[in-house]
């Protein structure tokens, strides 16, 4: 299978779209579907999904942010997030794994979060953080494996 891109961009991608979905759902407050739906709207989503270097590690999850709610992320709530310690959630990760799976499967970032939202991505945190994220890319998959049966 040829992945979207080659996988020495999977870490920073990883990182930066839970930095992105901890930002926008923590400090910004967002609900989830919310959040999802400006995601899919944004740039950010589709130069992800093209390979776009300047997308996968050549900004910050907070300028990845920035470019997605740039009416309501201002430079006070981004110093703010900054200046605090910081610790992964249950947000982080849903950006990690959805980052995996995108990279893993081929699949855009609408069709999975269409099968499997964010906010059930977030629900399956307590039981699936632990382990193995291919997991969770595997729990996903069975989602389109059922619905193309």
């Amino acid at each position: 299978m040829a992945y979207p891109y080659d996988e020495i961009y999977l870490e920073s991608v990883q990182k930066n779209l839970g930095f992105f979905f901890q930002i926008s759902l923590r400090n910004l407050n967002l609900l989830p579907q919310d959040v999802q739906n400006t995601f899919l709207a944004s740039e950010v989503s589709k130069q992800i999904e093209m390979g776009n270097p300047d997308f996968l590690c050549g900004k910050s999850g907070y300028e990845l942010a920035l470019i997605a709610f740039p009416k309501i992320l201002t430079d006070d709530i981004i110093k703010q997030a900054i200046s605090e310690p910081f610790y992964p959630e249950a947000e982080y990760w849903s950006g990690t794994v959805l980052a995996y799976c995108q990279w893993k499967t081929g699949k855009s970032f609408s069709a999975i979060l269409a099968q499997y939202p964010l906010e059930r991505i977030l629900s399956n945190y307590h039981l699936m953080h632990e382990a193995d994220i291919t997991k969770m890319v595997n729990l996903i998959e069975a989602g389109f494996n059922a619905s193309n049966s």
